[in-house]
């Protein structure tokens, strides 16, 4: 009789942690779905491409999918490859979303760069880091963070109301273009895993 008791308790526990991760998961799906349409409330697809715009609205509610380049809101970057001014790496891919925008994009770097690591961002010179950022070695971030801030400034001078965030970092690196309602958004949603949280450069 005792085991038959110890038994039966045990199933109750094991049939109680099911079903309260049941609930659980049932829980996050649905703040999923909120905040994948607070999103679409948001314009997050505004400019997606539109023959795909029904997949992408199911991709967004369903499965939070902000990481899809159809979107065109996300593109890869390499802060490697920008720190060493390989922007024809990353280039035609935010030419491509910000064309969307009526924004171009033109970066060249100039003649000395070699020893000043200055380019130009449509037309305004930008010093991406300097001598002494380059050996302490912190000059792939600070590149980033410099390239992106002006041109967020550019984008902000133009009245468009998105500005470029920046997502990991490294090799890593993305850039999301966001509204600053957007952004809080996935920063709620991504409240409990910061590293998935779009931060301004």
């Amino acid at each position: 009789m005792k085991y038959f008791v110890i038994f039966v308790l045990l199933t109750l526990s094991i049939a109680c942690l099911q079903e309260n991760k049941k609930m659980a998961n049932e829980k996050q799906i649905s703040q999923d779905v909120l905040y994948g349409e607070q999103l679409i409330e948001n314009g997050f697809l505004k400019y997606a491409e539109t023959m795909k715009l029904d997949s992408l609205k199911l991709s967004l509610i369903n499965s939070f999918d902000i990481y899809n380049e159809e979107n065109n809101k996300i593109a890869p970057i390499d802060a490697e490859e920008l720190a060493e001014f390989s922007f024809d790496f990353f280039l035609p891919r935010l030419n491509k979303m910000l064309k969307k925008r009526a924004f171009q994009l033109d970066v060249k770097t100039t003649n000395d760069y070699e020893r000043t690591n200055d380019i130009f961002i449509n037309g305004e010179k930008v010093n991406l880091y300097t001598k002494e950022e380059l050996e302490e070695g912190n000059f792939w971030e600070l590149a980033s963070r410099r390239f992106f801030k002006v041109i967020n400034k550019q984008l902000h001078n133009e009245k468009i109301e998105e500005s470029f965030y920046l997502l990991y970092g490294g090799n890593d690196l993305n850039v999301l273009l966001l509204t600053e309602n957007q952004q809080k958004i996935i920063a709620v949603k991504y409240k409990n895993d910061s590293k998935e949280i779009p931060y301004l450069p």
